[in-house]
């Protein structure tokens, strides 16, 4: 059995069933949603906030590579919750497409850094 097809087989054995959304396209597909715990946000840019009155939950996506997201764009409906792509990478074994991974925050909410810096702020 090939590496993507044994990745592709394990996640479609394990994985939770998930709606993809993007180009007026939908996707019904089993994929990896967990949270991302602290311990994982230094990767990517998260800190820790003394009052917690910023909100910057974050989770992990992984699924099969024949469905391909895209940033900003793809929306992953998972367990009751929906979330925005904010990172996505392919990742690849030599040539071959083995899995997708992402980086999601919930749908629909304004986040502190989904907004760019103002260049005329002092």
């Amino acid at each position: 059995m090939s590496l993507l097809n044994c990745v592709d087989k394990e996640i479609g054995r394990y994985g939770t069933g998930v709606v993809i959304r993007q180009n007026g396209e939908c996707v019904s597909t089993r994929a990896f949603v967990e949270p991302l715990r602290y311990r994982n946000k230094i990767y990517i840019g998260g800190e820790c906030r003394e009052l917690g009155t910023t909100r910057r939950e974050k989770y992990l996506y992984v699924g099969k590579s024949s469905h391909r997201l895209e940033e900003n764009k793809s929306v992953i409906e998972s367990r009751g919750g929906k979330y925005i792509v904010k990172r996505c990478e392919t990742y690849f074994v030599k040539d071959t497409p083995v899995y997708e991974w992402a980086i999601l925050v919930p749908y629909g909410e304004e986040r502190e850094d989904d907004y760019d810096s103002d260049p005329t702020a002092d």
